[in-house]
């Protein structure tokens, strides 16, 4: 009962995936926060010069959630 040998075993000479550290995390979170203050960063800009006030913004926040959501699948994927 203490062993574990019904659970799925990797291939031989692979370890299984590790969990992700505090770095990691810290990493991930720090570039989801420049993402979306990015995007909104650039649209403001564009918004600015094209006078087209909020529009151009509200692109740029969408690009940058995306990005974020993008970026975090990507490195998560890692530790799966």
């Amino acid at each position: 009962m203490g062993d574990h040998e019904d659970e799925p075993q990797g291939p031989p000479g692979r370890p299984g995936p590790t969990p992700p550290g505090i770095g990691d995390l810290f990493w991930i979170g720090t570039a989801c926060a420049l993402s979306v203050l990015g995007g909104m960063g650039l649209g403001y800009l564009a918004d600015w010069l094209a006078n087209t006030t909020p529009w151009l913004t509200f692109v740029g926040l969408a690009f940058g959630i995306v990005s974020a959501v993008l970026l975090v699948v990507h490195q998560l994927r890692r530790f799966v």
